[in-house]
């Protein structure tokens, strides 16, 4: 027994439905988003002195031990994913670049934007979201230009995250599941249509926060990648400022 959010858990089916494909993809020759991806989002410890670090990694469906810990038979094998998350140390906390795995060539660039009355923080890209754009007047990365591709506002009053992207498409969560537990539920909603699942496997103090995350099809996943990397960069500064989900 227990109190369970409205929302209900996004279906199989719900993370089939193929969305409508986005104006621009950040990574579209190795990530494009019309197929379902299935993800671990791992925080890094100990990684750099300020702002932190994420790998991602291929969900093993063949070998689901997230849920048994306790079991030596099993070994979860980690396969990359082509993406990952680097916190910049001389940035204090306000950047953090999404970047190729083999590579680490940046990808886009997700800063902290202060001087505002909400925690926002903001996606930015190397390339223009839509023909036309102008690039940023105030941000650049190590001499090149920089497009906004999205933004995500902490509404003081509602526990709801959105993220606009530059087109006005709004990327919007729900906690689904049971209400008091230390492993969260998250439902992302394209314009209203569920898109995305987010299961938090583990808090712990030297393991690092983890994600399992269901992408759906016709969804970035690098800008949901940005996002959840965002919601958590929100959580912790609630936290240290001794607030909270």
């Amino acid at each position: 027994m227990g109190f369970y959010h409205s929302t209900p858990i996004p279906t199989d089916a719900d993370l089939n439905h193929v969305h409508p494909r986005p104006k621009n993809v950040l990574y579209p020759c190795e990530l494009p988003p019309d197929k379902y991806y299935h993800l671990i989002l791992k925080e890094k410890l100990w990684k750099s002195w300020s702002g932190d670090s994420f790998g991602v990694y291929y969900y093993d469906d063949d070998n689901d031990d997230n849920n048994n810990s306790n079991s030596s038979a099993k070994k979860k094998k980690k396969i990359p994913f082509q993406v990952d998350v680097k916190g910049h140390a001389f940035h204090w906390r306000d950047r953090m670049v999404l970047r190729a795995t083999n590579t680490e060539t940046p990808i886009a660039v997700i800063v902290r934007m202060f001087l505002k009355l909400e925690t926002t923080f903001k996606v930015y890209g190397f390339v223009p979201y839509e023909q036309g754009q102008l690039p940023s007047a105030n941000q650049t990365y190590q001499g090149h230009a920089l497009y906004e591709w999205a933004e995500c506002k902490d509404n003081l009053l509602s526990v709801r995250k959105t993220l606009t992207m530059w087109d006005g498409t709004k990327l919007v969560t729900d906690g689904v599941g049971k209400i008091l537990t230390l492993h969260r539920q998250l439902r992302i909603a394209r314009n209203g249509q569920p898109c995305v699942h987010m299961k938090e496997r583990n808090l712990g103090i030297f393991t690092g926060n983890q994600w399992e995350i269901k992408i759906g099809p016709g969804i970035d996943p690098c800008i949901i990648i940005a996002f959840a990397v965002i919601m958590d960069e929100m959580n912790e500064a609630k936290q240290s400022s001794g607030g909270g989900d």
